[in-house]
């Protein structure tokens, strides 16, 4: 009986205690409730109007006499509604759109960003009221006298929607706001008076302009103080196989190699931002005198980027067809300028089989060597720089002078004779014989990757 007495008892106190806990909770929930004057007010529609409807929305500060910019729908060819933005910035007239230039350069605004900045003119709801009437009230206490800007939709019925945007709440979470012909300041979402305070900056194409890799009839990459690399189509009407004009005259481009170390970093590349719209002096960025300069080239147009200084990783990059300077990642760009011409030509046609080559000898005015395999490493690196030496393109209607410049010779059960040339100031005709019988074809390798060979044979490095 006593441990029922005891064990009521316990059940009692228990919900007591519950009890009181959850009194307690309701107090302090109901003395941290917002008020009435603390929760969301409720949504005002100040604006509803299609956009199909809107001529054009124009922009200014300062009263109805201030600097205006405009923007307008237009229709693109794919019958696709876009925006365009134009007036008069920074005292030269720009028009920004998709195909127009302008006295200042192409600005290359984005379309839906134009549109965002001018939605709030034809389609408007209001998070709150301020206050519902403005008179005796000091405007400027609410940025609206005079207004940050006025936004004003001209429709083609000829009605007219006019905003004011003031200044932000102190929470940052509002700007206040007022229509033309209405005494109420509003409060619209932040976002939204964000969005009509965009500027041209703001509102910039970040993108690098699109090269098609399938058309490209021309290629010209310059570095800094290195001979420029210059590619051009092999066939005059289009269509062929981009080769060396210069340095490496004639010799045909390694496709997979050009993709691999310039063209693909180059198309991944990505803006960071903008570091000036309109730059009075390239020199600061390092532009006057570009670290590299690439230019691509197809019956469509041309793509002519610049590179300036490095800093942190980044690098300052041009588009030549704006006027502003950009920040970059600066991996792609020193890839490219690190690029010399042989690591991007195609060298895939072999002079002779290495297979069972037991002794190399060289003879030439300034050379006399035999080479036979051994364990050094320096050695075995010569021998298989020289058995593996690879022609660059054939040749036709060479005519040989009376004596080569050298002789590589080849013992391998045969004898393979190959007797370099003078052909060019970058290239050696090549004449291969076996057994004395000479090859129908001639051949051109690199001047310049023979010489390296000879240097690790004289040098040992």
């Amino acid at each position: 009986m006593k441990a029922q007495k005891i064990l009521t008892l316990s059940i009692t106190v228990f919900l007591i205690a519950v009890l009181a806990g959850l009194y307690f909770w309701r107090v302090e929930r109901s003395e941290n409730a917002p008020s009435e004057e603390d929760r969301p007010p409720t949504s005002v529609s100040l604006f509803n109007r299609e956009e199909s409807e809107v001529v054009e929305v124009a922009f200014y500060a300062g009263g109805a006499d201030g600097v205006r910019t405009y923007a307008r729908p237009f229709t693109d060819d794919f019958g696709m509604l876009q925006w365009s933005y134009f007036g008069s910035y920074f005292g030269s007239h720009f028009e920004a759109n998709f195909e127009a230039n302008s006295e200042a350069g192409n600005f290359a605004l984005l379309s839906h960003m134009i549109r965002d900045k001018a939605r709030p003119t034809w389609i408007l709801s209001a998070t709150g009221i301020a206050h519902e009437n403005s008179d005796g009230l000091d405007l400027a206490d609410f940025g609206l006298a005079p207004p940050a800007v006025t936004a004003e939709a001209v429709f083609y019925d000829g009605s007219r929607n006019i905003l004011h945007l003031g200044s932000q709440t102190a929470d940052l979470q509002f700007y206040f706001a007022m229509r033309e012909g209405d005494p109420a300041i509003y409060l619209i979402n932040a976002v939204l008076g964000v969005r009509l305070l965009y500027g041209v900056c703001d509102m910039l194409d970040l993108s690098l302009p699109v090269m098609d890799i399938n058309n490209v009839e021309y290629v010209r990459i310059a570095a800094r103080g290195a001979e420029p690399i210059v590619l051009i189509d092999s066939d005059e009407n289009g269509g062929g196989q981009l080769i060396f004009h210069t340095p490496l005259e004639g010799m045909p481009l390694s496709h997979s190699h050009f993709l691999e170390r310039i063209f693909d970093p180059l198309e991944l590349m990505r803006v960071r931002e903008l570091a000036e719209l309109l730059p009075e002096n390239l020199q600061t960025f390092g532009l006057a005198e570009p670290s590299l300069e690439f230019i691509f080239r197809t019956r469509d147009g041309e793509v002519h980027l610049k590179f300036g200084d490095v800093f942190d990783g980044f690098i300052y990059i041009m588009d030549a067809s704006r006027p502003h300077v950009f920040i970059a990642e600066a991996t792609a760009a020193l890839g490219i300028i690190a690029t010399e011409p042989m690591q991007i030509a195609d060298r895939s046609l072999a002079l002779v089989s290495i297979e069972d080559v037991a002794k190399v000898t060289i003879e030439g005015e300034e050379i006399s060597l035999e080479f036979i395999p051994t364990e050094s490493d320096v050695t075995r690196h010569a021998f298989r720089q020289i058995i593996g030496l690879i022609a660059d393109a054939e040749i036709e209607n060479f005519t040989p002078p009376a004596a080569p410049e050298f002789t590589i010779t080849h013992h391998h059960g045969t004898t393979t004779e190959l007797r370099f040339y003078n052909y060019n100031a970058n290239f050696l005709a090549v004449i291969t014989s076996v057994d004395d019988i000479s090859g129908d074809s001639f051949f051109a390798t690199s001047r310049l990757a023979t010489e390296r060979i000879f240097e690790i044979l004289k040098t040992g490095n």
